[in-house]
Formats: structure tokens, C-alpha cells, sequence
């Protein structure tokens, strides 16, 4: 048994008292309470210092694209969505990059930032092998495009993601169709009925920009052209002339879950009737200010039970694959926002909301150990909110009791 002794344990919206421990055996969460009790009721075990630090449930980035690693800083935007689109799939194509090797990288700096868990979404689900030999835990998102009435070929893709993906007790399979513009309502259908049948998690993208509403209110714009241009569209498509959250809602979808990306367009009327499904939202703010959206109604979607977690899109929009990155810009945009709503959006939501829920995302017994150590600069104050106005970086990162990241 290992007993990590920390400053101070922070966890599903509480606070431990000092000098508290976390026992881990097999992986597991074994035991949580004071170091005293602990040392005493498991006197052979091996005790890892970290009284210089606070200890948190490992984060949890709920949307990104990993495979996207190497664009960084080389596709700038230009006020344009889909003519930063259009550029950044000519960039991957001529990214000379290894998947393999950019994916491992991907994964250290996500360790290295305190991130234990990932929903990942990647082009033709290329990613599921580079990603099993990580040690972080992930869910790997088949993604699906097609704006067309012949199911066949999407049918056959996704059944054979299902039959290819070896999943492990680090990996799971996930279905993505990609976005409302981008596939259509029966292709939707396709992957809820199968993600419901094999018990698979849900993503998808969401009201991402203006020009997705505009497209789905009248058929117009500029993803015509584009959806021509990449061969995803063959015809059928009949604009439903409703907003995207209102047309998604519509699909007549199996009771089955969404990990919903973004969501930076939503009425009023369209919040009330998402916080009454049991769909999740993945915000990713630093990719959100990248593009200059309107401000986020996360606080909103919070307010009516919405489960809000986070994410960090792809290193082509964001500077780092950091959820502390993520959680500090949050604390500094809106900092009369709780620092224990932020700690929830990255741990426990964000399991839920990519399909670990019950697995980690918490300082629990009998959860497995997923976990994180950050310094802290002032020790007489509120743990978490040193941590989220500092720049310290993690001193250890563990995954299933297995440590994957570690500093001096």
C-alpha cells in the first residue's frame, strides 16, 4: 500500500483537514483521512511526501483532438470559422508529423499538466492505437461526417471501429457524429442507436459558431460551399430552418447521453429545454476567447443543472493541453465565479461527461486512484484558491495508482 500524505485533499466541492492522506492499493483508493490514522492502521506502507502540496482528483479534458498537436501557432485565425477550418485540414494533410509520436507527446504534456483523463476525437478514429500504449485514461471518439441518406457506409465505418478498437481498462470506445452541419439527423440516429446498443459514450460538436445557426436557420452561408467541397454532402440534406440545439433536441435520439462540445450559441428558451435531458456540455474557454465568441453561458447552464465540464480543444486554438490552464483563465475571467464549481467542472464533470464517471473523478474509496499533486505558495490559505492564482505546475501525476508524471 501506498499512502500519499498531502497538505490537503480537495475533492467534489469539499475540503479535507490538513495533513490529510490517501491510501492506494491496487490501483484503488483504498482509505482517505488524516495521515495519523492511516500510518497507524496500515503501518508497512510506503509514505510519499507531498506536504507541500495540495492533492486533487486527476483533470479531466473533456474535448480535445490530440492528433492536432503539431498544428500548434500554424494556422492562425483570421475571423473567418470556416476559412480557418478549410486551412487547418490543408495543414494537417502536409503535417509530416508521425501520429504516433505526436499522440505520445500529447499525452506526457497532458500528465505533466495534471490531466489523467481525456475525450479525444480524432479524424477516422486513427488515434485508438497510439493512444492505448498511454498510461493516461482516455475515451477515443470514432468521428462520423455525412450529410446523406445512404447509411450503409457509415454503418459499416462505425461497426467497424467497434470490432477494431481493443478497449482496456485505460480505454474506451466512443461514437462522435461531428457536428449538425456536417451530419445529418439520420447518421446521428445511426451512432445513438449503436453507442446504445454496445453502451458507448456520446460527443459531439454543438452551436460551435454563428455561421453553424445561420446555415440551420436558412440553408445559407458559407458551409454550402465548404461541405461541397469536402464531399459531405450529397443532396438529401433539408434544412430544418430551427436553431442547432433546437434541431439536435429534435433528432428523436435514444435516452442515451451527449458530450456536448462548445454550445457558445443557445437561446434562452434552448438552455431550458437542454438542462432537462441528461446531455453535458464541454466548454472549452481558452479556445472559445481564440475565436472571439460571445461570452459563454456556462454560468447559465450551471444555474439549471446543466453539467458543465471542460475542455481544451486542440493545440491548434489553445496554447497548452492544460485543464489548470483552463481552470486559471476561468479564475481570472470571472472571479466571482466559486474555485469549487471550477475543481467540479474539471474532475467529477468531466468524467461523467466523457464516459469514466464511475470510475474516477473524485478523491473517493473505491474509485480508482486518479490523481494529482500541486505546490502550493501560501500555506495558511484556502488551497484552491492559491492554486488557481498561481503558476505552479503539478509535482506528480498518478493514474490508476501508477505514477505517470513526476517532479523534484
Amino acid at each position: 500500500m501506498l499512502i500519499l500524505h498531502a497538505r490537503a485533499l480537495l475533492t467534489e466541492g469539499s475540503r479535507q483537514p490538513q495533513d490529510s492522506a490517501v491510501a492506494v492499493q491496487n490501483g484503488l483508493i483504498a482509505a482517505v483521512g488524516p495521515c495519523a490514522t492511516l500510518r497507524r492502521d496500515h503501518p508497512d506502507s510506503e509514505i510519499l511526501d507531498l506536504t507541500d502540496c495540495a492533492l486533487l482528483a486527476g483533470l479531466v479534458n473533456a474535448h480535445t483532438h490530440l492528433e492536432l498537436s503539431g498544428l500548434k501557432g500554424k494556422v492562425p485565425y483570421e475571423g473567418d470559422f470556416v476559412d480557418w477550418l478549410s486551412r487547418l485540414g490543408q495543414a494537417r494533410r502536409q503535417y509530416a508529423g508521425d501520429l504516433g509520436p505526436a499522440i505520445a507527446e500529447a499525452c506526457r504534456q497532458s500528465a505533466a499538466a495534471g490531466v489523467t483523463c481525456v475525450g479525444d476525437i480524432c479524424f477516422r478514429h486513427r488515434a485508438w492505437p497510439f493512444l492505448a500504449a498511454q498510461p493516461i485514461r482516455k475515451t477515443c471518439y470514432a468521428e462520423l461526417f455525412g450529410m446523406t441518406g445512404d447509411l450503409e457506409t457509415p454503418r459499416r465505418y462505425l461497426e467497424h471501429c467497434i470490432r477494431q478498437t481493443e478497449t482496456g481498462e485505460l480505454l474506451r470506445l466512443g461514437l462522435s457524429p461531428h457536428a449538425p452541419y456536417s451530419a445529418g439527423i439520420e447518421v446521428y440516429r445511426l451512432a445513438a442507436d449503436l453507442a446504445a446498443r454496445y453502451g458507448l459514450p456520446l460527443a459531439s460538436h454543438l452551436a460551435e459558431t454563428a455561421e453553424e445557426v445561420e446555415y440551420l436557420l436558412t440553408g445559407g452561408g458559407p458551409w454550402p460551399g465548404y461541405l461541397a467541397r469536402i464531399h459531405h454532402e450529397d443532396g438529401s440534406f433539408v434544412c430544418p430552418r430551427q436553431r442547432p440545439v433546437t434541431y439536435f433536441l429534435g433528432m428523436d435520439l435514444p435516452a442515451v447521453p451527449f458530450c456536448l462540445a462548445h454550445v457558445n450559441y443557445i437561446s434562452d428558451p434552448e438552455l431550458e429545454a437542454l438542462a432537462r435531458t441528461g446531455h453535458a456540455v464541454a466548454f472549452c474557454p481558452r479556445s472559445h476567447a481564440f475565436f472571439g465568441h460571445p461570452e459563454h453561458p456556462f454560468a447559465r447552464m450551471l444555474e439549471l443543472g446543466i453539467p458543465v465540464s471542460l475542455g481544451t480543444d486542440s493545440l491548434a486554438s489553445n496554447d497548452s493541453l492544460s485543464i489548470l490552464d483552463e481552470m486559471r483563465f476561468l479564475r481570472r475571467r470571472y472571479p466571482k465565479l466559486e474555485t469549487q464549481t471550477i475543481l467540479r467542472m474539471a474532475t467529477i464533470n468531466g468524467a461523467r461527461a466523457v464516459g469514466w464517471g464511475d470510475r474516477t473523478g473524485a478523491i473517493r474509496v473505491g474509485l480508482e486512484a486518479d490523481l494529482t499533486a500541486i505546490p502550493l505558495q501560501e500555506m495558511n490559505r484556502d488551497p484552491l484558491a492559491d492554486i488557481l492564482s498561481s503558476d505552479q505546475q503539478p509535482k506528480l501525476t498518478m493514474v490508476r495508482g501508477q505514477i505517470v508524471h513526476r517532479r523534484p
